[in-house]
């Protein structure tokens, strides 16, 4: 009965590896994403910024 309870607690063990492991990189692949997602939306923005400058008439930009 021994054996089984030491088995028990190697798998219990083993699950709890595996969940935190899994929770880290998760945590990481969401980071990524997020830091992606971040630089995009300054492209973004800055290439808005550039187009409505150039729209704007050379007497307002003096």
């Amino acid at each position: 009965m021994e054996l089984f309870g030491d088995g028990l607690q190697l798998v219990g063990f083993l699950a709890v590896t595996v969940a935190i492991l899994a929770s880290l990189v998760a945590v990481a692949i969401g980071m990524t994403v997020f830091l992606y997602m971040a630089d995009r939306r300054i492209e973004i923005d800055k290439r808005e910024r550039c187009q409505r400058e150039a729209n704007i008439p050379a007497e307002a930009q003096a």
